[in-house]
C-alpha cells in the first residue's frame, strides 16, 4: 500500500511540457478573434469603448477611438455630433486648464476640457456630426496653432475620439 501511495505521489509531478501546453492554451485563447467582431447592424460596425482605427482627414490619418467623454465644470460641446477632435491628453486639470486658456487666445476655436472619468482631460477642438466633417476644425487649429505640440497623444497628432 505504501509503494502505491509513493508511486502515485510522482507521478503527479508538473513537468515543463505541462506548463507549456497551458501557457499556450492561456495565449491561444487571448488572442482568439471573436467571431461576431465584424457584425453589422442599421448599417454600423458593434464597436467596444475600446475598438480603434483610423481615418484620413484633410491628408493626415488621424486615428479614431471609442470613449466615453464629459465636458468638465459648466463647458458645452464646442458643435453638435459625436465626433471630437482631441489635440492634447493631460493627466492634471491644472495643466488642462493652462493649455485651454492659450488655446482660447485670440482664436476662433472655443476648445473644452473633456474627462472620461478616470483622471484624463482631453483638450476637445471641436465636434462633428460626421469624422470628415472635422477637417474644417482641423484646419483651423492647425492655421492658429503652428508648430502645437500634441501632449500626451501617441502618435502625436490629433485624436477623432467617438462618444456621446
Amino acid at each position: 500500500m505504501l509503494l502505491l501511495l509513493v508511486a502515485m505521489l510522482c507521478g503527479c509531478k508538473p513537468t515543463e511540457k505541462g506548463y507549456r501546453q497551458a501557457y499556450e492554451a492561456a495565449k491561444n485563447k487571448r488572442e482568439q478573434k471573436d467571431p461576431d467582431e465584424d457584425l453589422l447592424t442599421g448599417g454600423h460596425r458593434l464597436l467596444s469603448e475600446e475598438a480603434s482605427n483610423w481615418r484620413v482627414i484633410d491628408g493626415d490619418s488621424l486615428q479614431l477611438q471609442h470613449k466615453f467623454l464629459k465636458p468638465i465644470g459648466d463647458a458645452k460641446w464646442p458643435q453638435e455630433g459625436p465626433y471630437r477632435l482631441a489635440v492634447a491628453m493631460l493627466k492634471m486639470t491644472t495643466n488642462a486648464n493652462s493649455m485651454l486658456a492659450d488655446l482660447r487666445k485670440g482664436r476662433s476655436l472655443t476648445p473644452v476640457i473633456a474627462s472620461d472619468g478616470k483622471d484624463t482631460y482631453y483638450i476637445i477642438a471641436g465636434s462633428a456630426t460626421y469624422a470628415d466633417s472635422l477637417g474644417s476644425v482641423l484646419a483651423t487649429f492647425k492655421r492658429e496653432n503652428p508648430g502645437f505640440q500634441y501632449i500626451g497623444l501617441t502618435p502625436p497628432k490629433p485624436l477623432i475620439i467617438v462618444g456621446r
